[in-house]
């Protein structure tokens, strides 16, 4: 499998645990991903998760971004705050493929706690990894581009 883009995955300390068989199972099916949880001493809140993700994301360094804290929600919402990223909160395969193929998400969020297991989550996130953006939605990428310049 495997994957030529660049992933960055961060999480705040609460969860960091929780998630190292997720990252190791991605890392395993051949991605490229950095963890920016191990590269930073003590990563902090999760609002300091999302900006390393979004900061990587807005440089064009990575091409998709992944953040976990234990609900999803607060990365989430930190990481939209962001020019240029478009962050989906999902639990489950089908709203994460849904993030990209209709909404051309580039940064998925989820919850450590949500999570049944590792495999679980990997393949969800895998799954939002091998979808693309379909283009039928213009009314929607437009919605986007005017949320995106107003704010």
């Amino acid at each position: 499998m495997g994957s030529k883009m660049k992933i960055i995955i961060a999480y705040d300390q609460a969860i960091s645990q929780m998630i190292k068989g997720t990252i190791a199972i991605l890392k395993d099916h051949g991605y490229e991903i950095t963890d920016a949880g191990a590269e930073k001493e003590a990563i902090g809140e999760f609002t300091s998760s999302a900006k390393i993700v979004s900061e990587g994301i807005q440089s064009g360094e990575y091409q998709r971004g992944i953040l976990f804290c234990g609900s999803g929600i607060g990365v989430c919402i930190a990481a939209n705050k962001f020019h240029g990223v478009r962050a989906a909160l999902a639990y489950d395969i089908l709203p994460a493929a849904l993030s990209v193929i209709d909404n051309n998400a580039n940064v998925l969020c989820t919850g450590a706690w949500t999570m049944e297991s590792d495999e679980k989550c990997a393949k969800m996130i895998e799954t939002w990894l091998m979808v693309g953006y379909n283009n039928r939605d213009e009314k929607g990428m437009k919605c986007i581009e005017m949320i995106e310049q107003q704010f």
